[in-house]
C-alpha cells in the first residue's frame, strides 16, 4: 500500500507540475529528471550492492555457485529519475527527488518503485543555508561520468550516499565552510534496532575552495556503531576524503580519495564493513573525465578503486542460501575501470555506450581469496528532461 500511494503521489505531483507553475502556496516549481533505457550484457555474474543482478553493478561477485560463471542479459528503465524543485521569495526553496531503482528486483517492468532519494527544504541568504532533510551527504560530495548513474564507482573509490541530515554551509570570498549532523545510517524494518537505541548521530565537516566551475576540498565524518546482538560493544567509524571536480568549457574532471573504518556501517557506500570483533579499515579513490571529441560526440570514463588494510581479518563472503541476497561481501578489493561513448542525437537526447571492466578480491574462507574479472556492456538512450 505505502509503494502505491507513494506512485499516486509521484504522479500527482508531476501532472499537476505540467500544467500550473506555482503550488496552492504560491511556490515556483520546476520539474526535472531523465529517463534512462538500455540493455546489458556481461560475461560473469555482477553484483549491485547485495544483490546478484545487473539492476545497478559494482562489482563482480564471488563465485560460489556454478551459476556464477554465466554470462547473461537484461532490459532495464530502473534508473530513470525525476525531481521538483521547489522555490518562494529569497530564502525558502525545497526539493523532491525519486528515482525507479529497488536492487532487490533483477530485471523489473510494472514491478519496479519509485525510491525517494531528496526530500529536503532550505532556508538561505547571500551567505548561509541551513538545509533540513534527506540529502546527498555532506561527506564525500562529488559524484562520478558514468553511465551507471546508481551503481557509479561506488565500492571502488566513491563512498558519499544519502543521509537524513541537517547542514549548514557558509561561503566567505571563494571558501564554502559546512558541518552537518545526521542519522547514522538507515533501518527499513519495523522495529527500533542498534541504530535508533544507540542514538550516536554523524557528525560532518567539509571545507571547499571554489574554482572557476568547480571546487577543491576536504571533507570528514565521524560516528559510532553498536552491537547489542553480540558483544554490547562500540566501535568507532569514520572517514576523511578530499575531492576536486572542474568543468573546463565542455571538459569535465571529477576526483575524489578517502581513508575511512567501518565506513558501510554507517551508510557509506564502502568495501568496509566492520562487525563487532572486527573494524574495516580501508582506503580508496576515484578519477573520472568526461571529454568532448567532435561535434555532438563525448567520451567519458575512469578508473576508481577500494581496498581493505587488514584484508586478513575480514570475515567471509556469505550468501544467505534462502533469499540468496549477500549478508557480508567479504570484498577486500574492488577496482572498476570504464569507459564510454556519449552521443547526442538532440539537446535533450543521447544514445550512451558504456564497457566496464571489474576486478573484485574477495575472501572466500578463512585462509582463502579469490579474484574475479568481469566485464560489462551497457547500451542505451537517456532523455532528459
Amino acid at each position: 500500500m505505502k509503494q502505491i500511494l507513494v506512485a499516486l503521489f509521484f504522479f500527482a505531483v508531476t501532472n499537476s507540475y505540467a500544467l500550473t507553475t506555482t503550488t496552492t502556496n504560491g511556490f515556483e516549481t520546476e520539474v526535472y529528471g531523465f529517463l534512462k533505457l538500455s540493455t546489458i550484457y556481461s560475461d560473469k555474474a555482477l553484483a549491485s550492492y547485495n544483490n546478484i543482478n545487473q539492476s545497478a553493478p559494482t562489482h563482480a561477485v564471488a563465485r560460489t555457485r556454478q551459476s556464477e560463471e554465466t554470462s547473461r542479459l537484461s532490459f532495464q528503465a530502473q534508473q530513470s529519475r525525476v525531481g521538483v524543485k521547489l522555490k518562494k521569495g529569497d530564502h525558502i526553496s525545497g526539493k523532491m527527488e525519486f528515482d525507479f531503482i529497488d536492487t532487490n528486483k533483477s530485471s523489473p517492468t510494472v514491478q519496479m518503485n519509485p525510491r525517494v532519494r531528496i526530500a529536503q527544504t532550505t532556508y538561505h541568504d547571500d551567505k548561509n543555508q541551513v538545509i533540513i532533510g534527506q540529502d546527498l551527504d555532506l561527506f564525500s560530495p562529488v559524484t562520478s561520468y558514468t553511465f551507471d548513474y546508481v551503481g557509479g564507482y561506488f565500492m571502488s573509490g566513491n563512498v558519499g550516499f544519502f543521509r537524513q541530515q541537517l547542514q549548514y554551509l557558509r561561503t566567505e570570498d571563494h571558501w564554502e565552510f559546512g558541518g552537518a549532523v545526521g542519522m547514522a545510517g538507515n533501518n527499513p524494518a519495523a522495529i527500533d534496532g542498534d541504530l535508533e537505541l544507540k542514538k550516536s548521530p554523524t557528525l560532518a565537516a567539509r571545507a571547499s575552495y571554489l574554482l572557476n566551475h568547480g571546487r577543491v576540498g576536504l571533507s570528514a565524518i565521524y560516528s559510532e556503531i553498536y552491537f547489542s546482538a553480540t558483544n554490547n560493544e562500540s566501535h568507532k567509524a569514520y572517514g576523511l576524503n578530499t575531492y576536486y571536480e572542474q568543468l573546463f568549457g565542455k571538459l569535465g574532471i571529477k576526483s575524489e580519495f578517502y581513508y575511512g573504518q567501518n565506513l558501510a556501517n554507517i551508510a557509506m557506500l564502502s568495501i568496509g564493513k566492520g562487525t563487532s570483533a572486527f573494524d574495516a579499515k580501508e582506503f580508496g579513490g576515484t578519477l573520472t573525465v568526461n571529454v568532448p571529441v567532435i561535434d555532438k560526440h563525448f567520451i567519458f570514463g575512469g578508473i576508481g578503486g577500494a581496498f581493505v588494510e587488514n584484508a586478513s581479518e575480514t570475515p567471509s563472503f556469505n550468501l544467505d542460501s534462502t533469499s540468496k541476497l549477500i549478508t557480508y561481501p567479504g570484498i577486500v578489493k574492488n577496482i572498476s575501470a570504464k569507459v564510454g561513448w556519449d552521443y547526442h542525437l538532440t539537446e535533450d537526447l543521447s544514445w550512451m555506450t558504456e564497457i566496464s571492466r571489474f576486478d573484485t578480491k574477495s575472501k572466500i574462507s578463512t585462509s582463502e581469496f579469490q579474484k574475479n574479472i568481469a566485464y560489462m556492456a551497457e547500451t542505451g538512450v537517456q532523455l532528459r528532461f
